[in-house]
């Protein structure tokens, strides 16, 4: 899950790079606007498609850390 996660956000933060870069372009006399909208829209999707898995991967996290201490817990205290 880690992986996937990494791998969409380094996917996601490219996209934005090169939605950046047509956006600085039509900023100094460019005229492909249809093409900066198209890049801007996937690099937005990109991102908040990896933000989605970012924080679905930390919750998830989350749940094994609180399994793994009442599991410590439960074998630290024996029954009496």
């Amino acid at each position: 899950m880690g992986k996937v996660t990494i791998t969409l956000l380094l996917a996601s933060t490219l996209l934005l790079l090169v939605a950046f870069a047509k956006g600085i372009s039509l900023v100094q006399g460019g005229h492909d606007v249809l093409s900066h909208l198209y890049w801007a829209v996937t690099g937005l999707f990109g991102a908040l498609a990896a933000n989605f898995f970012a924080i679905f991967h930390a919750a998830q996290s989350d749940r094994i850390i609180r399994e793994l201490r009442a599991a410590l817990l439960a074998r630290e205290m024996p029954p009496r």
